[in-house]
């Protein structure tokens, strides 16, 4: 009966979705999130979108309302972001932040201030930036090691570098999409680069939300302490500083 009502027409899946409620209602059977039903039925996600096009995606969940509200405070002086400056804008103070930097490779791309390939020799200078973030970026980079060897090179010393990378993702060739991380390879990874003491990872996410990402559910369909159940091994996001 459920696939039934998931193949029907968009109208028709809302009044029923109605009708569905009401009977919750009446009967006193807990009320859940409907994108919650689909976690079992069909094949197909709800969205191809990251969960995008129904509310805030599981992964930017983590990013945004734990990791960056975490380091908030390593949001400053000269800040550089990766494709657009939202995160520099959202959560550096306007006191503590002194200049913004927005690197693209693509040409024409708005609000751009470098362009440039960090995996090739490029015109950034030693020792630029205060502050670098870079966020679902190095698993669409071919040679992240090389992007991570020169994110060293133009970091100032005693400047903070925040990264973030999936381990759970629906795969994306419109964004050139290549590699996956876990903690542990992420660490190893930036360890060649960085001084592992100075290293501290951060592994979101757990199985049910895992499978939800991956099903196109948005984090609003989670309670709070699903969404902060954290289990490495089956971690959403993984995040570093």
């Amino acid at each position: 009966m459920k696939a039934f009502i998931n193949d029907l027409p968009g109208p028709a899946q809302n009044i029923v979705k109605r009708a569905y409620r009401r009977f919750q209602r009446a009967y006193g059977i807990p009320l859940r999130p409907y994108g919650r039903t689909r976690l079992s039925i069909g094949v197909k996600p709800l969205s191809v979108a990251w969960g995008a096009d129904r509310g805030q995606e599981i992964a930017r969940f983590y990013l945004e309302e734990l990791f960056l509200r975490e380091f908030v405070e390593d949001i400053q002086g000269h800040c550089l972001e990766f494709y657009a400056d939202q995160y520099t804008l959202r959560f550096g103070k306007k006191h503590r932040v002194t200049k913004i930097d927005v690197l693209n490779v693509e040409h024409g791309l708005p609000r751009t201030t470098i362009r440039a390939d960090l995996t090739k020799p490029n015109d950034i200078a030693d020792n630029t930036f205060d502050c670098i973030i870079c966020t679902h970026v190095l698993h669409m980079i071919y040679e992240f090691d090389k992007a991570i060897a020169d994110l060293h090179r133009i970091l100032r010393p005693g400047g903070v570098l925040l990264i973030a990378v999936p381990q759970v993702s629906m795969s994306s060739d419109y964004w050139s999409d290549l590699w996956r991380f876990t903690e542990t390879g992420l660490r190893a990874t930036l360890a060649r680069s960085f001084d592992d003491k100075n290293i501290t990872m951060r592994a979101y996410g757990n199985s049910l939300t895992a499978a939800g990402y991956l099903r196109g559910l948005a984090a609003h369909e989670f309670s709070k302490r699903e969404l902060n159940n954290h289990d490495k091994q089956f971690a959403v996001e993984i995040c570093a500083r």
